[in-house]
């Protein structure tokens, strides 16, 4: 059987070889001219309307497939009874281009006591998995997707004189693409035949890590690589067991950049197939001053089974601006070009902090006087001056870092108010100072209010203001009921890590798991990201456990400001950083130019007692590789309240956007039947699965 071409597409410069594969359905023919009583071991060996029944092929008997069956006949072969039952095929493969939609039909076949084989009346067939295809109930017709590669069981059962009767099978789908740029000669891929090794010509690969570890919805990867000169083919490989890519590119001369944006529906259908195993990524070079193909060292990269549904705030220094990337894309979004000016005048924005349901941010204005503002990110914020949660002025409240209580309620801030050095709460709303009931702690900043409200945890014994300090431990303040605070204790003191690498008297910036168990801090010779060194660490939430994360911190010493998102997705937690390692090569990445940018590392929720639960990082796409990029906050899409209008369901906290009985489409929670898993976000705990708690309008698994 002949599939007709996939049709090109176009990808930039890149298109699609129509290739033709020839496949054979394993339940089809396999001879030009069976014979419709032939010999036969299998169905495969009969005409696709013949079954193969005690070694002849015969014709099918009636089957739910057959119009005008008799759905009430369930006593096939009688008076014989029915013995046992086999799928046939018992395995199928099905090769095909990506984008095809190949098909294979099962059936059950009976032997009864008197030794014949038929198919049975009105089999119900199941799949254990639609993750590649999907499989007709009633007929056993199974369509694969066009998209996901892998292997699925197919389970098929009638009911028989003593009781249910059950046959097992498999399929297993195959794809492949082949993607080629303008201008590679036709004959490309037999120039790679037979690759042979070579340390010093062949491509570099820089990009990808090896070994790094993303969700399946993180847009495509820009693989990069050092080495080539004009005229150099070059073919990268994504291969995974059931997924085959193929790019061939040409160098082009100035302005090729050695890499290559993966193919976004090859990179779909890589991030998906066979969840479990890791892709391994390759680029061979062929060399036209020698004509000979030369052998690239292969990497890994894993996809968990993971989506992170949110979007990243993250401040652009060069532009003094708070840009935002939404999940799924590559693009920096400036969503508030004109800032309110400060005291000084300056229309700068930084030091921000995203609320946990991704609604609010606040963010530290001007240069040097410190006015904080509040703002409201499900709003239009791109007139001059933005809308602002409660009016700017010159008696307006002043900080400099913040964070927001799980609730939305309250800020915690740090302030300098006559060299008082404080942590402090406001209300954010009006931009009030709150008195609690208790002391909050002095000479403290780089606030981070756990998940489960609980405890806020902060660096103390600083001996600089704002964000140049090169000494201070991790503290941790109880949090005893609405606007009322405990005791605080050091539960990190940054000299036990002097003799480290890199050493220095600094812990900085912690930040909470989700579920409020532990606390990834920086520790190094200083906060500064643009000129100090540091490294990531994990502890429990008690200061116990201390670990480097050494895979996410690679050869790298330039590691800062480590932010855990609210996402508990694919056995992970994810936390961004940011870093001045190179990312990719000098002509598209960052190579030579000790940039910071942020990068993303999954955190294992099951790592076991000191051990390192963090994965290889992957960069965040979307960044601007010409900026500094520092102080991300990855937050859940902004969400609505109950009643509050909306255009689309993934605006409201509860999920759903409705008519209302004026017709207008309004916020509505979830219906019953479908609730929010871990990460997505939430107007009450009635909202989340069971298990779970609306904390800060995100769906989260209490601390036990």
């Amino acid at each position: 059987m002949l599939l007709d071409p996939w049709p090109m597409f176009s990808c930039g410069s890149v298109r699609v070889v129509p290739i033709v594969l020839a496949f054979a359905l394993l339940a089809g023919a396999c001879g030009d001219d069976p014979a419709p009583t032939g010999r036969c071991e299998t169905s495969a060996d009969c005409a696709p309307e013949e079954s193969c029944v005690d070694g002849r092929c015969v014709p099918r008997g009636p089957s739910p497939r057959d119009a005008g069956h008799d759905t009430a006949r369930r006593d096939v072969g009688a008076p014989a009874e029915l013995v046992s039952v086999r799928l046939e095929p018992p395995a199928a493969t099905l090769d095909a281009l990506l984008g095809e939609h190949p098909t294979q039909d099962f059936e059950l076949v009976g032997t009864f006591a008197d030794g014949a084989e038929r198919p049975v009346v009105a089999p119900r067939f199941a799949i254990d998995t639609r993750g590649i295809g999907e499989l007709d109930e009633a007929s056993g017709l199974f369509t694969a997707n066009g998209v996901v590669g892998g292997e699925a069981t197919i389970r098929a059962s009638v009911d028989g004189p003593a009781g249910l009767l059950e046959a097992t099978g498999t399929v297993t789908v195959r794809y492949r693409a082949e993607l080629v740029g303008e201008g590679v000669p036709a004959d490309v891929a037999a120039r790679f035949d037979a690759p042979r090794s070579d340390e010093a010509r062949r491509a570099q690969l820089v990009y990808p890590l090896d070994g790094a570890v993303m969700p399946q919805n993180v847009f495509p990867a820009d693989v990069q690589w050092l080495i080539g000169a004009e005229g150099d083919l070059f073919r990268v490989s994504l291969d995974k067991p059931h997924l085959s890519v193929r790019a061939y590119l040409v160098h082009s001369g100035a302005g090729f950049g050695h890499h290559w944006r993966v193919d976004e529906a090859a990179w779909r259908s890589l991030a998906q197939t066979d969840p479990d195993e890791a892709a391994e990524v390759r680029v061979d070079r062929w060399e036209t001053t020698t004509g000979e193909a030369i052998a690239g060292a292969p990497r890994t990269l894993a996809f968990a089974r993971a989506a992170l549904t949110g979007s990243v705030y993250y401040w652009d220094i060069q532009r003094g601006r708070i840009v935002r990337i939404d999940d799924g894309t590559a693009t920096a979004v400036e969503f508030m070009p004109n800032p309110p000016a400060g005291r000084d005048g300056n229309r700068c924005v930084g030091c921000h902090a995203v609320s946990n349901s991704g609604r609010y941010m606040a963010g530290r204005l001007g240069g040097g006087e410190n006015i904080g503002a509040v703002f409201d990110l499900t709003v239009d914020l791109t007139g001059d001056p933005p809308p602002v949660e409660y009016p700017i002025g010159a008696m307006s409240a002043r900080w400099w870092f913040s964070s927001w209580s799980p609730d939305d309620r309250r800020l915690v801030v740090s302030q300098d108010e006559g060299g008082a050095r404080t942590l402090g709460l406001l209300d954010p709303f009006t931009g009030t100072p709150i008195t609690p009931t208790g002391t909050m702690p002095s000479s403290a900043t780089h606030p981070a209010w756990s998940p489960d409200g609980t405890q806020i945890a902060y660096v103390g014994n600083i001996n600089s203001w704002g964000g140049r300090f090169t000494a201070g431990d991790i503290f941790t303040l109880d949090v005893v009921g609405p606007d009322a605070v405990g005791p605080s204790r050091r539960v990190h003191e940054a000299a036990s890590l002097s003799g480290s690498t890199p050493g220095g008297l600094a812990d900085s910036y912690p930040s909470w798991t989700p579920d409020s168990a532990r606390i990834a801090f920086s520790h190094g010779t200083g906060t500064r990201s643009e000129d100090q060194q540091a490294a990531l660490y994990i502890m429990d939430r008690d200061g116990s456990g201390v670990r480097r994360l050494d895979r996410a911190n690679s050869e790298s010493t330039t590691n800062f400001q480590p932010r855990f998102s609210p996402f508990d997705q694919g056995g992970y937690f994810w936390l961004s950083f940011l870093s001045r390692r190179d990312y990719g090569n000098a002509e598209v990445g960052t190579r030579g130019r000790a940039l910071q940018q942020i990068w993303v590392t999954a955190i294992r929720k099951d790592a076991a007692p000191g051990e390192d639960p963090s994965e290889v990082p992957y960069w965040l796409p979307g960044q601007r590789t010409t900026s500094r990029n520092i102080s991300a906050f990855w937050a859940p899409r902004p969400c609505r309240e109950d009643g509050e209008g909306c255009s689309v369901g993934s605006e409201c906290c509860g999920g759903e956007c409705v008519p209302d009985s004026r017709g207008e489409l309004v916020c509505a929670p979830p219906p019953p039947e479908r609730c929010r898993v871990g990460g997505e976000t939430c107007s009450s705990s009635a909202d989340c699965c069971e298990g779970l708690e609306c904390l800060g309008r995100v769906c989260v698994r209490p601390p036990s």
